[in-house]
């Protein structure tokens, strides 16, 4: 079910690193510095931040009291592991509406080197276990081996071609380049996604997000602190999410309708799909991005190809443009985070060259449908 806070709570600042594809500094030294970089955008004290939410993908995960010990914190009132994006969000406003705490750190380590966590291997025999163990041995052992398949179901549907698709990665591009936290700096065309080399078909290299180290944070507080702060507050205004056991590539598709929560995610806003400015779709592969916007209801059930051929519609400056940060194909793989931050940024007016005008409400989608969520934030 949907849900949201009867205390409003905001978004009050934004920190980063500079996303590598090599591992430059260690983690914890990163996390400090975004941060520290966080907390003097919101014009907040580090020592005045009481919790903190930090999530990684990789084990070990780094030591927390290391980061709370570098950023300053006198008190740890509230702490929790995180999720992609929304998710950490959602939980830190409720502990934040709970009186748990007042400001809290949310923060994304993204280290490539480390190895990720594998819990379908038994440690003890080194054997595959579970579900996988059906599937890796037909070759289907890697993420971009299921979403193919999920994508050629998608494509075969409703005809859509790698000509529409192609879009995304091409404008998400060009988002980028106006991004100084971005890792990609040269633009791409359509043909060269189109002759990008096959991953797992119908997948191209263009349509993979883009692997980078760093850490990127965000601070959200009080209605009451935020408006003394800076910067105009951003509220997290309703979320909704859900965590279902089945992979993707096994559900039965969603063939016609929205997403049932997804009416529960802007009833409980206020805001209709007509009054969003903007799209943050999570694209950890570009197929992720048309179903989420077909699955909201941003755009009618197989139409998605239509409405991303030419670019147009999408593009900074077009009627509903799409992760305008370059998203994780072009900004880095941030697991979402990256997609909240240019939202805030947006939202509040300090997005630059990128900004768009008038921005009052954005949706945020942070994973993909079935283990995902999705937000909207907005302003007064």
């Amino acid at each position: 079910m949907a849900k949201t806070t009867k205390l409003r709570v905001a978004f009050a600042g934004c920190g980063y690193t500079q996303p590598t594809r090599r591992m430059e500094k260690p983690e914890t030294e990163l996390a400090i510095e975004a941060a520290l970089m966080a907390a003097a955008d919101a014009g907040i004290d580090p020592r005045d931040i009481d919790g903190i939410n930090v999530q990684v993908h990789h084990y070990p995960p780094p030591d927390t009291g290391t980061i709370v010990r570098g950023i300053g914190m006198r008190e740890v009132r509230w702490q929790k592991d995180g999720n992609r994006g929304i998710p950490s969000a959602a939980t830190a406003a409720q502990a934040i509406e709970a009186g748990e705490c007042n400001t809290v750190l949310v923060m994304k380590i993204m280290n490539t080197v480390a190895p990720v966590s594998t819990p379908q291997i038994d440690p003890a025999t080194g054997q595959v276990t579970g579900r996988p163990q059906f599937e890796v041995p037909y070759g289907l052992g890697y993420t971009m081996q299921r979403t193919a398949l999920y994508a050629r179901r998608y494509m075969h549907r409703y005809a859509i071609t790698p000509e529409q698709l192609g879009w995304i990665p091409v404008v998400q591009r060009d988002h980028a380049l106006l991004n100084p936290w971005a890792v990609m700096k040269e633009p791409i065309t359509l043909d060269e996604y189109l002759h990008s080399r096959i991953i797992a078909e119908p997948l191209r290299l263009f349509d993979c997000d883009m692997p980078v180290n760093g850490a990127f944070a965000f601070l959200m507080t009080r209605e009451d602190i935020a408006k003394s702060l800076p910067h105009r507050p951003v509220y997290l205004k309703s979320w909704v999410g859900e965590n279902l056991p089945t992979p993707d590539h096994l559900l039965p598709e969603r063939t016609e309708g929205v997403w049932p929560l997804a009416a529960e995610l802007f009833r409980d806003a206020g805001v209709g799909p007509e009054e969003l400015d903007a799209w943050y779709m999570y694209d950890g592969f570009t197929f992720f991005v048309p179903i989420w916007l077909e699955d909201l209801g941003l755009i009618p059930r197989g139409e998605a190809g239509n409405y991303v051929q030419g670019g147009e519609n999408i593009r900074i400056g077009g009627p509903t443009p799409l992760n305008t940060n370059g998203g994780q194909l072009s900004e880095g793989r941030l697991h979402g985070t990256g997609h909240v931050l240019e939202a805030i940024q947006q939202l509040r007016g300090t997005a630059g060259s990128r900004q768009i005008a008038g921005v009052e409400n954005v949706i945020v989608a942070t994973g993909q449908l079935g283990t995902g969520a999705v937000g909207i934030l907005g302003v007064d």
